[in-house]
């Protein structure tokens, strides 16, 4: 019980030196929702596209490391059936 009331004091005093309260947190945890879950989304779409390997490749790395890479695949890349 100590031990929980401890990690609990040590985690609140760490997010009030960072200057984080709930509003902030609530607000960094919408813009992780907004950005990750289409990612991820995008990236089981890709998996399980018809695309030939290589493309997929590109299409998880564009992705991954540009931002709203996933709303570009979503806009140009997805496969026509």
């Amino acid at each position: 019980m100590f031990h929980n009331l401890l990690l609990q004091k040590h985690a609140y005093s760490m997010l009030c030196y960072l200057g984080l309260g709930g509003q902030e947190l609530i607000l960094i945890f919408l813009i992780l929702g907004i950005t990750i879950i289409p990612q991820i989304i995008t990236i089981v779409h890709i998996v399980r596209s018809t695309l030939e390997n290589n493309l997929k490749l590109i299409w998880v790395l564009v992705t991954l490391f540009i931002p709203f890479g996933w709303l570009v695949y979503f806009l140009a890349g997805q496969p026509r059936e």
